[in-house]
């Protein structure tokens, strides 16, 4: 009974080392595909396009490509003096909004990233508002229109939302047009 028993123990010592060797070459077991179990496209409180994410089945120790973008822009701005409106409000549309680089990041061991993506509010220096000191330029209000966050390595689309607005100044003039008429408006190049 003694023998049988060490014989036994033997062999599940043998089975177990070559089942962890298999694993670890990767014989034997599948690669999962790439999938999001969690994405979420919202707008921060500085009116920023934010993309926080989770994707797994992804190759250890790679780098995949994430873009958190949107098809339509509108920025509603004024000039404010002690929280105060002084002045007319100015509208800016910009299209095919990214981030302002492609992220590029790092694949745990797991096959596992957690991350989040800021695109910040399209700016236009040479159509900005312009202030008469000391009065300052603020961003009132922005809609965000046909919003999504990709995979760009392994072209997955994530989550997509067709629409997000917010008002950041209460006592603000002028407003942000749907995004139909978002779609149809002359854009801006962000950065100019």
């Amino acid at each position: 009974m003694k023998q049988t028993l060490k014989n036994q123990t033997k062999h599940s010592s043998i089975a177990l080392t070559a089942v962890a060797v298999f694993s670890v070459i990767g014989i034997g077991t599948a690669q999962a595909a790439p999938t999001f179990t969690s994405a979420n496209i919202v707008l921060d409180r500085f009116g920023n396009l934010e993309c926080t994410f989770r994707e797994t089945g992804l190759t250890p120790g790679g780098q995949v490509r994430y873009d958190c973008a949107s098809t339509s822009v509108g920025v509603n701005t004024q000039c404010f003096l002690k929280n105060k409106p002084v002045g007319n409000s100015k509208l800016l549309v910009f299209h095919n909004i990214s981030a302002a680089e492609l992220v590029n990041i790092d694949v745990s061991r797991s096959g596992q990233v957690r991350a989040g993506i800021i695109t910040q509010i399209p700016e236009s220096p040479n159509n900005a508002l312009v202030c008469t000191v000391p009065a300052e330029v603020a961003v009132t209000s922005i809609r965000w229109c046909d919003n999504s966050l990709v995979d760009l390595t392994n072209t997955i689309t994530a989550a997509n939302v067709s629409e997000l607005f917010t008002n950041l100044v209460t006592n603000g003039s002028g407003s942000v047009p749907s995004c139909a008429v978002l779609a149809t408006m002359p854009g801006l190049p962000p950065g100019e």
